[in-house]
């Protein structure tokens, strides 16, 4: 008889032998004549599990961890075409000289540069020009390519706008804008901060321009802007240009903007990097003359503008105060820095028949008013008090001024 071929069944290699097939697995019946596979006793029943939904919050940081996949490397890539441009422009300038040094030979009669060298020079000028102007241009599409990674200052804003959400609403700070919209807003609106660029910190102060985009549902109240500026004044934050708002009816939900083009913003404790500078310190000296000053009570309706020294002296119609000599010393444990300005001031009345004792009071009051201000480069005001000063003279008031910073 002919051989017969064998086919294995599809996943079986030919020539293998199959399994025995399984027992089946034992069934029950309930009281409704129902038929259940029963477990094999000593085996645990397996539970169906639930992944919870992700957060809002949770799927904007999945979008910023995509762009940091690439971000760090196009950064580097604009820095580094933004640094080829003073080379470029160097070389324009070496094929400049170089021309001038042909054409000048030409012009002593020296005929040792022929018509070929004059053409090359030229071209070398031209060529060098062109591609300063192609380099800087490639810096700028490379610079405008490189994703914003920071949210330093939105972070700043967010709790400052978490103040003034008319209901409980989940504030995020971001560099990006999200793709999507949420999806669940019955608990209550979600508010996305966006800072739109990398933030410029000077001695403190961050700024940067931010969008606020605020998704609720209609019956939820939307964010007054006038409050958002309330908060941000009572911060001691500035904003370059009013901002401007905005109301977006999609399906089923609201979307407020309010856009922010330029604001410049600092911690309550602020981060400031660099060690502070006689220069930063002598505005905390000007600052407290002044608020001395200002403190002085008397013929507070007859006075007049202040004048102020270049030393940080400070003259009103009423009072003066002149400081006579200053110091300042920076102590850092960790990551924090305390600076610590003393000034030893003089301090008079500039109106006849007023006790010292008013001045000096009035230099006390202004200098309890410097507390929470904030100086760049410097820090913020924790505290101030009064030193003996070794003179009997009571026109003369020691100054101590304690400024608070972190370095990271």
């Amino acid at each position: 008889m002919p051989a017969r071929s064998h086919v294995a069944p599809h996943g079986q290699a030919a020539g293998s032998h199959a399994e025995s097939p399984q027992p089946p697995m034992p069934r029950r019946s309930d009281a409704c004549g129902v038929s259940h596979v029963q477990q094999p006793e000593g085996e645990p029943e397996q539970m169906a599990t639930k992944t919870a939904p992700k957060t809002f919050a949770s799927l904007v940081a999945d979008e910023e961890a995509e762009v940091m996949k690439t971000a760090p490397a196009l950064a580097e890539e604009a820095t580094a075409a933004k640094a080829l441009i003073s080379t470029r422009e160097e070389e324009h300038e070496d094929a400049q000289d170089h021309l001038s040094g042909v054409l000048g030979s030409f012009k002593r009669g020296n005929d040792t540069h022929t018509a070929a060298d004059l053409a090359e020079a030229r071209a070398a000028v031209e060529r060098a020009a062109l591609l300063v102007e192609g380099q800087k241009a490639k810096a700028n599409r490379l610079a405008k390519d490189a994703p914003n990674i920071d949210k330093s200052l939105s972070t700043l804003a967010a709790e400052a706008v978490a103040k003034v959400v008319p209901y409980a609403a989940e504030v995020i700070p971001s560099f990006i804008r999200p793709a999507e919209a949420p999806e669940n807003l019955a608990a209550g609106p979600i508010v996305v901060i966006t800072q739109d660029g990398k933030a410029v910190d000077k001695g403190g102060i961050l700024t940067a321009g931010i969008t606020i985009r605020s998704f609720r549902l209609p019956h939820f109240q939307q964010i007054d802007k006038r409050d958002m500026v309330r908060e941000f004044d009572a911060r001691g934050w500035t904003m370059r240009f009013e901002p401007v708002q905005s109301t977006d009816r999609q399906e089923g939900f609201i979307v407020d903007v309010i856009r922010v083009q330029q604001l410049s913003a600092y911690a309550s404790v602020p981060v400031i990097t660099k060690e502070p500078t006689e220069r930063d310190v002598n505005a905390v000296i000007g600052s407290l003359s002044i608020e001395m000053v200002k403190a002085f009570p008397i013929l507070r309706e007859m006075a007049g503008g202040l004048t102020v020294s270049p030393g940080g002296g400070v003259s009103g119609p009423d009072m003066s105060a002149r400081p006579e000599s200053k110091r300042f010393t920076v102590k850092t444990n960790g990551d924090t820095r305390t600076v610590i300005v003393e000034a030893e001031y003089k301090v008079q009345s500039n109106t006849p028949n007023f006790p010292i004792e008013a001045v000096r009071a009035a230099a006390g009051k202004g200098a309890q008013a410097m507390v929470d201000k904030f100086f760049p480069g410097v820090g913020v005001v924790e505290k101030v008090s009064h030193f003996d000063m070794q003179t009997d003279n009571p026109q003369n008031v020691g100054v101590r001024v304690v400024l608070s910073s972190t370095t990271a």
